[in-house]
C-alpha cells in the first residue's frame, strides 16, 4: 500500500504535463511545421543573396565534375599500364653455334 500515493502522483505528474503541452499548443506536429517554416523563412530574399547561392552552387557542381572527370583519367591510365604489363612470350634460346660464331644477342 505504501507505494500506491508515489505512484498516484507520478500518474497525476504525468497528466499535468501532458495537459499543459495541449494547452500551450506545442504538438510534435506543431513543432515540425514550424521547424519547416522557419527553414523556409530562412531563405535568402534579396537577389544578391540567391545570386551568391547559385554561384556556389555551380562552383560545387564544378567542382565535383573536375574530381569525377579526374578519377575518370586516373582510372583510364591505370587499365593502360595494366594491359602493358601482360605476360610476354618468352624468346628462344639462342643456339650455341650462333654464339660462338657471331656472340651473344
Amino acid at each position: 500500500m505504501p507505494d500506491e500515493p508515489a505512484d498516484t502522483e507520478t500518474r497525476i505528474d504525468r497528466i499535468e504535463r501532458k495537459l499543459d503541452e495541449l494547452l500551450a499548443g506545442r504538438t510534435p506536429a506543431h513543432d515540425a511545421a514550424q521547424a519547416r517554416q522557419e527553414q523556409h523563412l530562412d531563405r535568402p530574399s534579396s537577389i544578391e543573396e540567391q545570386v551568391r547561392m547559385e554561384l556556389e552552387r555551380a562552383e560545387k557542381d564544378k567542382a565535383a565534375a573536375a574530381d569525377k572527370d579526374a578519377e575518370k583519367t586516373e582510372r583510364q591510365t591505370i587499365r593502360e599500364t595494366l594491359a602493358k604489363l601482360t605476360e610476354q612470350k618468352p624468346q628462344q634460346p639462342q643456339p650455341r653455334r650462333q654464339r660462338v660464331m657471331w656472340g651473344p644477342r
